[in-house]
C-alpha cells in the first residue's frame, strides 16, 4: 500500500508503507540497543576502569535521566521540525555515543558520553511513534504502531547476542562500535529516504492547532495527562520486573548467564508477537478496555511465575506469555496515545519517552529495594500492582478519540 505524503508531484508524493515502516522499526531497534548495551557489559567496564559494578551500572541511569529531562524539549522541537529531522539527529546522536564510548579513556568520559547519548535515545523513542501519526491515516495507525513497536524487543533478540559475542571475541569497546554505532549507520540509510509527511491539518482536516504552547495545551487535556501518568505506572512495573528476570532464572534454577540470556529473548519474542496481533485484538473493541485486560493478564502471569515454585519449562512459558500480553498492552496504549492530541503528537510521544525512561530508573531502584525484603515474589507483586494501576487508570479516565 502507498502513503500519500502530500509533497511534490507524481512518484515524489507517494511512498511505500513498508519503506516507511522499515525506517521506523530500525529507529526503534537503534533506540533500544542504546538502552540495553550497558547490562551485559557492566562487569567488563567495571574491571577496565577499576570501579565497582554498581558504579558502572549507573551508566544506564545517566542516559535515562538525560532522556527523561530532555524528551519534552524534543517534543517542542518536533512541533516546528516534524519527526523526520529529529529521527535523523537521534540516529547521529546514538551513533556518536557508541563511537565515543568505544574510545573513552576514563570512566568519567564514558559517563559523560552515555549521558549525552540520552538525548539521541529520547529523540528516537518519541519520534519513532509520533511519525506513525504523521505518515499513516487513522485507520492504519493501530497496525503501524504494532509493527513499529517490535523494533524494541528485536533489539533484545538480535542486539544482545551480538553485544555479547563482540565483547567475548574482542572487547566491550568493540560492542559499542558493532552495535549502537553500526546499527545507527544502517538506520540513517533508511531514515534519509523518509519522505516529508503531510501536515496534520492536511491529513486530518478537522484538526486545528491548539492555541498556545504544546505543553500548555496538553497539560489542560485531562485525558492526555492521565494517559501519560498511566504509562509511567505501567512502564515502571514492566521495567522493574524485566530488570530482574535474568537474575531470577540464574538464582532460582541455577542457570548460567549464557543460558539465561536466550530465555530472556523468549520474553522479548513474546512481546514481538503481542505487538503484531494487538491491532487485531483491539479491532472493534474499546482500546482502554483492551489495555486493562492485557494489564490484568500480565499481572496474573507475573504473580504466578515469580511467586510460585514452578518447573523451569512452565516458568519460561508463563514469562513468554507475560511478554506477549505486554506487547498487546504497549501497542494498544500507544495507538490510544496517538489519538489524544492530533496537533501535538510529537510533544505527547516525547512526554511518553520521558516517563518510559523514568520508569526504567524507578523500576530498577524499586525492584532493588523489594528484592532483599521479599525476594522475587515481592518484585512480582510490585510489578503486578503497577501494571494494574496503569491499566485501571487507562480504562477509567483515558478517552478513545477519533484519529
Amino acid at each position: 500500500m502507498k502513503v500519500d505524503t502530500g509533497e511534490g508531484t507524481g512518484t515524489g508524493r507517494v511512498a511505500s508503507e513498508w519503506s516507511i515502516l522499515r525506517a521506523l522499526i530500525v529507529t526503534m531497534i537503534v533506540n533500544q540497543t542504546g538502552v540495553v548495551i550497558i547490562s551485559p557489559l557492566v562487569v567488563d567496564i567495571a574491571q577496565t576502569f577499576d570501579v565497582s559494578v554498581s558504579a558502572a551500572a549507573q551508566l544506564r541511569t545517566a542516559s535515562a535521566l538525560v532522556s527523561a529531562i530532555l524528551a519534552p524539549f524534543v517534543g517542542i522541537a518536533s512541533e516546528r521540525l516534524g519527526s523526520r529531522p529529529l529521527i535523523i539527529g537521534g540516529l547521529v546522536g546514538v551513533g556518536l555515543a557508541g563511537l565515543g564510548s568505544a574510545l573513552a579513556p576514563t570512566f568519567g568520559v564514558l559517563v559523560a558520553v552515555q549521558a549525552a547519548g540520552g538525548l539521541g535515545i529520547a529523540a528516537l523513542l518519541s519520534m519513532g511513534f509520533a511519525a506513525v501519526g504523521e505518515y499513516f491515516p487513522p485507520e492504519r495507525r493501530a497496525w503501524a504502531i504494532g509493527m513499529v513497536t517490535i523494533g524494541q524487543p528485536l533489539a533484545w533478540v538480535v542486539g544482545l547476542p551480538l553485544i555479547g559475542f563482540l565483547a567475548d571475541t574482542f572487547s566491550w569497546r568493540a560492542s559499542f562500535l558493532g552495535v549502537p554505532m553500526a546499527f545507527s549507520l544502517i538506520g540513517l540509510a533508511f531514515a534519509l529516504r523518509l519522505p516529508a509527511p503531510r501536515s496534520t491539518t492536511a491529513r486530518e482536516p478537522g484538526a486545528r492547532r491548539a492555541q498556545g504552547g504544546s505543553l500548555k495545551s496538553l497539560i489542560r487535556d485531562h485525558s492526555a495527562v492521565l494517559w501519560v501518568i498511566a504509562e509511567l505506572s505501567a512502564y515502571t512495573g514492566w521495567a522493574g520486573t524485566l530488570t530482574f528476570l535474568g537474575a531470577f532464572y540464574i538464582s532460582h534454577y541455577g542457570l548460567s548467564a549464557g543460558l539465561a540470556s536466550p530465555l530472556l529473548s523468549l520474553t522479548a519474542l513474546g512481546f514481538v508477537g503481542g505487538s503484531l496481533i494487538a491491532h487485531r485484538i483491539s479491532q472493534g473493541r474499546r482500546m482502554p478496555v483492551v489495555v486493562l485486560a492485557a494489564a490484568v493478564l500480565s499481572a496474573t502471569l507475573l504473580l504466578v511465575a515469580l511467586g510460585r515454585p514452578l518447573t523451569l519449562p512452565l516458568a519460561v512459558v508463563l514469562l513468554t506469555a507475560f511478554g506477549l500480553s505486554q506487547g498487546v498492552r504497549g501497542a494498544t496504549s500507544s495507538s490510544l496515545g496517538l489519538q489524544q492530541s492530533p496537533t501535538h503528537r510529537g510533544t505527547l510521544m516525547a512526554l511518553r519517552a520521558a516517563v518510559v525512561q523514568l520508569g526504567y530508573v524507578i523500576g530498577a531502584i524499586g525492584g532493588a529495594l523489594l528484592l532483599p525484603i521479599g525476594g522475587y515474589a515481592l518484585v512480582g507483586v510490585g510489578g503486578a500492582v503497577l501494571l494494574l494501576v496503569g491499566g485501571t487508570m487507562t480504562a477509567l479516565w483515558v478517552e478513545e478519540r477519533p484519529g
